[in-house]
């Protein structure tokens, strides 16, 4: 029996729900020397399988600096976007090119769709995947076909997608 091993997945974000961003940076910023990204506020509907959908009213900001950044989220109850037990993080975030096809992959694994967010130019693609990962940790693939404004720097290829 041939087992192939999957491609490595480039891991470009690890994200944490924090009460409150400004405190947060700060105190990041003091430990780690981490700079920040403008804040931006984030009112879209997150949806789920079988037509799930949840109103995400929150905001969330990305440290610049690299190879990894740091996504602080302010929690928005009722939604997949809060604390998953005592610890503040939340998900890794990777990216990939066919979020629908990352999703059968995953599904094939046991690693089930939570959410996804389709993209606000191109409907038939898909900005991220959330999905449940092992040992309790969301795994979030982010297409590299959808912008992310003032985050290009962290794409692969540097930014040429």
């Amino acid at each position: 029996m041939n087992i192939v091993a999957p491609t490595a997945r480039q891991i470009w974000h690890a994200g944490f729900i924090v009460d409150e961003l400004e405190p947060a940076m700060d105190e990041l910023s003091a430990a780690l020397g981490v700079k920040w990204a403008d804040l931006h506020t984030v009112k879209r509907t997150l949806e789920g399988p079988g037509g799930a959908a949840w109103e995400l009213d929150t905001r969330v900001v990305f440290s610049l600096d690299l190879p990894l950044s740091i996504e602080l989220i302010e929690p928005s109850p009722g939604t997949p976007n809060v604390r998953r037990g005592d610890s503040a993080f939340h998900h890794l975030g990777y990216w990939a090119d066919d979020l629908m096809a990352e999703e059968r992959r995953l599904a094939d694994l046991g690693l089930p769709c939570v959410a996804f967010l389709a993209d606000q130019t191109e409907t038939a693609l898909r900005r991220i995947l959330i999905t449940q990962g092992p040992y309790d940790v969301l795994l979030e693939a982010t297409s590299t076909l959808t912008s992310r404004p003032g985050l290009e720097h962290f794409y692969p290829n540097g930014g040429s997608r």
